[in-house]
């Protein structure tokens, strides 16, 4: 018994790339070169973020345009190899019972997905600012790019931009700058931060209000126990930070804030952020 002939659409052949790369060609009875284009998709944002680009803005540029380059690519590839296929035998993975499931499970995925899973497939992790606690350096409704791993290995650096889970709340995630370590005594005496009762220079804060508000603008001493830092927000006037709740366990610090990728003022996409 012969297997059943039949020609291969190269609208369909396109169509089903578009959920799942590679499946076009497995459409086409490519089947071994339809895999290759798969695993290569899936492979391409872990060696992306091996490579680390990722971590920067360009990188992450660079990644957006090499991936629909390549998705297109793989698009335009099944329907030119469609046309140029006139009858062929069917092969046994040449069925809609192979395609539907490949095709749920990849919109699946995409849809149910949350992007901060498969971000991190490129080392990074995305962030919405939700707040205006660090004003003007970062804007109410900034979307960030994080490096989640930042601190696998190393402690923060003073004037490092840190995510963390909220001591109060862990359910809840803020970004705030470190300002003291370990071992240090923090002070404030009338909106002027002392470490070590010498006065930061902090060219990054802000102060809206000229009013000293006893509370708000002294604080301290406090030294910082081991395994903690202590962090403020930029707007100093505005932020729920360490004066009111101490000092913030290390353990709690998710990772470091990388660069703006997203805003509503279109200047700032792309900034690095210092």
């Amino acid at each position: 018994m012969t297997a059943e002939k039949k020609t291969r659409n190269p609208f369909i052949a396109a169509l089903l790339s578009l959920p799942v790369p590679g499946l076009g060609q497995i459409y086409n009875g490519r089947g071994a070169l339809g895999l290759v284009f798969f695993l290569i998709s899936i492979a391409l944002p872990f060696l992306w973020g091996v490579s680390g680009w990722p971590r920067h803005f360009t990188g992450l540029v660079a990644f957006a345009i090499a991936a629909t380059v390549f998705w297109l690519f793989i698009i335009v590839h099944a329907f030119i190899q469609a046309r140029r296929i006139r009858e062929t035998e069917l092969k046994k993975y040449q069925t809609p019972g192979v395609y539907a499931p490949l095709i749920l499970l990849s919109l699946s995925l995409n849809i149910f997905l949350p992007a901060r899973i498969w971000m991190s497939s490129l080392g990074v992790s995305p962030y919405r600012m939700a707040t205006a606690s660090m004003m003007p350096t970062l804007q109410k409704g900034d979307f960030l790019m994080t490096d989640p791993k930042a601190y696998n290995h190393q402690a923060p650096k003073r004037g490092d931009l840190v995510v963390f889970e909220y001591p109060r709340d862990p359910t809840k995630q803020f970004i705030m700058r470190v300002i003291a370590f370990e071992g240090e005594t923090v002070e404030i005496k009338n909106k002027q931060v002392f470490s070590a009762n010498e006065p930061l220079q902090e060219s990054y804060k802000v102060h809206e209000d000229i009013a000293i508000e006893n509370s708000r603008d002294n604080f301290g001493p406090l030294k910082i126990p081991a395994g903690h830092c202590f962090v403020l927000g930029d707007n100093r006037d505005n932020s729920n930070d360490g004066r009111y709740w101490g000092a913030l366990p290390l353990a709690n610090v998710k990772g470091q804030a990388l660069y703006v990728y997203w805003a509503k003022h279109k200047k700032r996409i792309g900034l690095t952020l210092k």
